[in-house]
């Protein structure tokens, strides 16, 4: 028989309606079910192996959500095998009259259809009684169900997405919470759309009262945030930012230093959508950096003065050396190479330190990197000889590449890097050296035993040495990649490496656009 166009109008309005909870939707599908049908009872099962449970249910004295059967024992095995709806008008008078469903609760008439969700079957969608029809259930019947069936399928589905929505957000809004610093979302324009509440601690700002604002907001001046766009923050920017130190200031208008780590926000399929930045207040770290650093020049100033008059003592000595007996001679010796080895720490300490505090005037001219990669070749030649490592330039004949840079600070980064590279290759090994175009760089490449996983992220900090032994010869006190690594940042420049376990590293310095000549 026909039946009213009412019916799939009203499920309209019930997957339409914002307010009612899934279990609301799932009662009502039943009810109009059961109206529809002229059946007593409508119940919603998940099914999982042999078992049956109930989800939900409607009718009168209906099985409990959650109440188990043996799926072998109820009418939607048949459904299920059938993978489509299946019904029985007068059950104990057909070929059934013998199944567990009857023989246990009477059920007489029963119409049901699998729920499949996510391309997986769920359960079924059934409606049943202990009345029996005086007609079979026809076509349109079995149109009426399915259709119910691929309705809440759908509602289900929509269900789980909800509440996997629901766990990342809650989940993601704990991460958010739990980072150790300030973090701030913006859109393409730099405006914030959403803080977590260590910003309100760190800034003074409410989170209502910078949604929406700039982000120039916090930033010490004008000058700095536009800095931050031009180098960080715009159209051309791929992805990950290497960190960096920012002026910041609170709503009080105290500045203070903050570390800034950022990254660039975009959908699955590439869409931009914003930045984020995490950033950290390391007023007191610096303070106690600059408090250590002070404490390290003090003495390293007190040592350097009878550290040179032992070394002068000690070469004025040297020049009577044929007076001494072979014995005194070695001691001579030894003890040159040891206050060699001393003045040289001494000044790599003063160096580091003064370049960590910008105390160290840098003045810049055009230079060319493929130089000043030749000049240390040909100055670290003898020593790569004597320890059998070989050296090669990769692509010498190649155009020059320029930079604006100071050439005898970015010498002293070649010569670190090349020296590491050489002491950490095997023997007969080659180190490698190239320059790097658009943008402007250089890369210097050994075949050693690679940088131990646990150093890596504080391979740049000072007096950082490992454990085990990564150099073939030699070795070093622990500040030669600081050194370099601040170079580097006076130039503007980044410096970055990527290692393998047994198979080697590769530095890489690259310059920024406007650095090139």
């Amino acid at each position: 028989m026909p039946f009213p166009q009412t019916y799939p109008g009203r499920l309209y309005y019930i997957a339409a309606d914002p307010d009612k909870s899934f279990e609301q939707k799932a009662n009502e599908l039943l009810a109009i079910g059961c109206e529809a049908l002229g059946l007593d009872l409508g119940i919603i099962s998940f099914v999982e192996g042999g078992r049956y449970e109930v989800i939900h249910s409607y009718g009168e004295a209906p099985p409990a959500p959650g109440t188990p059967f043996n799926l072998s024992e109820t009418y939607c095995c048949h459904t299920l095998v059938a993978e489509d709806v299946t019904s029985f008008h007068h059950a104990g008078a057909s070929r059934i009259a013998t199944h567990p469903c009857y023989l246990n609760f009477g059920l007489e008439s029963y119409i049901g259809t699998p729920l499949v969700v996510n391309g997986d079957v769920f359960g079924t969608l059934n409606f049943s009684s202990a009345r029996p029809r005086s007609r079979a259930f026809d076509a349109d019947e079995h149109a009426l169900v399915r259709f119910f069936g691929r309705w809440f399928s759908k509602e289900w589905e929509r269900a789980i997405q909800t509440a996997e929505l629901e766990r990342k957000t809650t989940l993601l809004e704990a991460v958010f919470e739990a980072i150790p610093g300030s973090v701030i979302v913006a859109d393409q324009e730099r405006r914030i759309t959403m803080t977590n509440s260590t910003v309100r601690e760190m800034f003074g700002f409410r989170p209502e009262d910078l949604q929406g604002r700039q982000t120039s907001i916090l930033y010490s001046d004008f000058e700095q945030y536009n800095q931050a766009g031009a180098r960080r923050f715009n159209a051309k920017s791929t992805g990950g930012f290497e960190p960096y130190e920012m002026r910041y200031r609170r709503q009080n208008g105290e500045e203070f230093t903050g570390e800034t780590h950022a990254t660039l926000l975009t959908t699955r399929d590439g869409k931009r959508l914003g930045y984020l930045a995490v950033i950290r207040d390391v007023t007191q770290r610096k303070r106690v950096e600059r408090q250590r650093d002070h404490a390290i020049s003090v003495v390293s100033h007190e040592i350097k003065t009878p550290a040179s008059t032992i070394s002068g003592s000690l070469q004025l000595l040297g020049r009577f050396s044929d007076h001494l007996p072979e014995r005194g001679q070695r001691l001579l010796e030894i003890s040159l190479r040891g206050t060699e080895r001393l003045n040289l720490l001494i000044d790599d300490i003063l160096d580091s330190g003064r370049l960590q505090s910008g105390q160290l005037s840098m003045t810049t001219q055009a230079t060319d990197l493929g130089a000043l990669l030749r000049d240390s070749v040909r100055d670290h030649a003898v020593i790569a000889r004597d320890n059998a490592v070989q050296l090669k330039i990769v692509g010498e004949d190649a155009a020059a590449v320029m930079v604006e840079a100071n050439p005898t600070r970015l010498a002293q980064v070649v010569d670190n890097l090349l020296s590491n590279a050489m002491k950490a290759s095997p023997a007969s090994g080659t180190v490698e050296l190239g320059l790097l175009r658009g943008p402007a760089g250089f890369w210097i490449r050994d075949h050693g035993v690679g940088i131990p996983e646990q150093l890596q992220p504080v391979l740049f900090d000072r007096f950082t040495r490992s454990e085990s032994e990564t150099f073939r010869f030699g070795g070093g006190n622990g500040l030669g990649l600081n050194i370099v690594k601040a170079i580097v940042d006076q130039h503007r420049a980044r410096i970055s490496f990527e290692t393998a376990e047994g198979e080697g590293t590769t530095f890489r310095v690259v310059f920024a656009d406007d650095a090139a000549r």
